[in-house]
């Protein structure tokens, strides 16, 4: 019965390393399971910030875009003030050209009118000096 027993000491220290082994294996596989299940979350959590900077980055774009069509709004409306304040200056311009061309018509009417008065005047100086007064005119009835 030694040797029986002898092969079952051995059968049974067989059996205990192979049980060691596949421990140690399923323990190796364990702990490489969790490594790799670290490392994706931290490649999850690199990604996630990744996704929330690049929703941020968006964000900001669409702030910029909005603040971009107030500015374009803003720069049609002066375009359009400034359309309307030429379009008034031009006709400023025309009624002033209008004026100083009535002005300088006036003016000369008047120079005209001045001189004419003027030539009346010695007329009728020239009158009375060789005739005397004028005769009174008669009234007429209206």
């Amino acid at each position: 019965m030694g040797s029986d027993s002898s092969g079952m000491s051995g059968w049974a220290g067989y059996m205990l390393g192979q049980m060691a082994a596949e421990s140690e294996q399923s323990r190796n596989l364990f702990v490489a399971k969790t490594q790799h299940r670290m490392a994706q979350n931290g490649y999850e959590v690199r990604i996630q910030n990744l996704v929330a900077k690049g929703q941020e980055f968006l964000d900001h774009i669409k702030w910029q875009e909005g603040i971009m069509k107030e500015r374009k709004d803003q720069i049609a409306a002066l375009e359009a003030d400034l359309v309307q304040a030429r379009s008034d200056l031009e006709r400023q311009q025309s009624l002033t050209n209008q004026w100083k061309d009535f002005g300088d018509k006036s003016e000369a009417n008047y120079d005209e009118l001045k001189a004419w008065a003027d030539k009346a005047e010695a007329s009728l100086k020239q009158y009375r000096a060789l005739y005397g007064p004028l005769p009174d005119a008669p009234k007429s009835s209206s």
